[in-house]
């Protein structure tokens, strides 16, 4: 049995925690570790339904940490123990420093961070030859499994002239201006339309503003826009360029999916009205008007919903079989009851992503050591964990775990 640190509690930490605990079927025992009592609470209410649902074994610690506190972080590392692993689920700017402290202590550390700065600092660390771990960042749905679907369709390519990657998690029913509610992390979401967003184009690495690069296109009869935002692309641009599929014309991006008209909304909120300033000087009454701001702003106004899709829509163009084609992967994931409650669509296929690249190390499927890429796994190789239902057959998922 392999010990998993779930460090973070929030919505899709304890969606981890207890997809690790359900689909696992007795291979891992989780702690989960979060400052807010409500959230172990929470989690541990699943847990226990969890256990009337399934016949394996469910070895669950909750754990108070306050991640603000590197020593507590640093104990915490070590009830997992070395050749255990820590899923770092914490909100982007606490995320520095953990995997550094994960390879003190001889711990395998994921985590499924958008932030380019904080995967960089990971990169660094690989690239000093002081890995004794496996450093996987990025292991969500974007970055994470959308490379992996990107990377398996520009495999049967022998030149990529175009490529790109659209994510959303979206309400199934919008009703506000925005068309948006709060399924995913506010901060992250602020966070990623505010960085700068690493492209190609015309064949060379580039950064671009978010929220550029508008498009408009229709998938099963709705309407969407998509739009630059940052981190989503994880490292494939790099693993494309050393493969020599790239061209001088080639264009690989990475765009977040949205309901027509939001991207205008939040143009206006973050660059017109300068709430997306990281750090704002005082007024001269006191007031900061920065990007916390925008994030208290949206967490106060805009409804939380587990009623939401996520939409997954890469196309590549490009030389295939000697002639220009192109290749579409298109995936529709709605919330899903299983387990006693429902799983949106975001907790299920974040938890999913970062939980099958667990597993996949732990049966020797992965490097052992050192940084590891998304797209190092094949879509086949994801699909055959039972985490790969999440993408392909949610609803079959509770059946497949009391299956065995």
């Amino acid at each position: 049995m392999k010990n998993v640190l779930v460090l973070g509690g929030g919505k899709v930490g304890k969606s981890v925690a207890e997809l690790l605990l359900a689909c696992g079927r007795g291979a891992y025992r989780v702690i989960l570790a979060d400052r807010e009592t409500a959230n172990l609470e929470e989690a541990a209410a699943n847990i226990a339904r969890l256990r009337t649902r399934v016949s394996h074994p469910v070895d669950f610690v909750p754990q108070r940490v306050d991640a603000s506190d590197r020593g507590q972080v640093r104990t915490a590392l070590r009830s997992a123990g070395p050749g255990g692993y820590v899923v770092c689920m914490l909100p982007f700017d606490l995320v520095a420093g953990v995997a550094e402290d994960a390879n003190e202590a001889g711990v395998h550390y994921f985590d499924v961070t958008e932030d380019v700065e904080t995967t960089d600092r990971v990169r660094a660390l690989a690239a000093g030859g002081r890995a004794k771990i496996a450093l996987v960042p990025q292991c969500g749905l974007a970055p994470g499994y959308v490379a992996i679907a990107a990377n398996d369709i520009a495999r049967a390519f022998t030149e990529i002239h175009d490529l790109t990657l659209r994510v959303g998690a979206l309400p199934q029913f919008p009703t506000n201006r925005l068309k948006y509610n709060v399924t995913w992390s506010v901060a992250g979401v602020v966070n990623e339309y505010c960085e700068p967003c690493n492209v190609m184009l015309g064949g060379n690495m580039v950064k671009v503003p978010a929220l550029e690069g508008l498009e408009n296109f229709s998938f099963g009869g709705v309407e969407y826009e998509a739009f630059y935002t940052s981190g989503g692309v994880g490292s494939l641009i790099e693993t494309l360029v050393a493969e020599r599929k790239t061209r001088p014309e080639t264009t690989i991006a990475y765009k977040t999916i949205r309901y027509p008209g939001h991207r205008d909304l939040m143009k206006f909120l973050l660059q017109d009205l300068r709430l997306g300033v990281e750090h704002a000087a005082p007024t001269a009454a006191g007031r900061v008007f920065d990007r916390r701001l925008a994030m208290d702003l949206l967490d106060h106004a805009i409804a939380r919903t587990l009623q939401d899709v996520v939409v997954v829509f890469a196309n590549c163009i490009g030389i295939k079989d000697g002639l220009r084609r192109q290749v579409n992967f298109m995936r529709a994931i709605p919330a899903t009851e299983m387990f006693g409650r429902v799983w949106p669509a975001i907790e299920l296929t974040t938890a999913a992503g970062v939980c099958a690249m667990v597993d996949l190390h732990r049966l020797g499927k992965l490097p052992q050591a050192g940084f590891v890429r998304q797209e190092e796994v094949s879509l086949a190789a994801f699909n055959d964990t039972i985490f790969g239902l999440a993408y392909e057959s949610p609803q079959r998922i509770e059946d497949a775990v009391r299956a065995g």
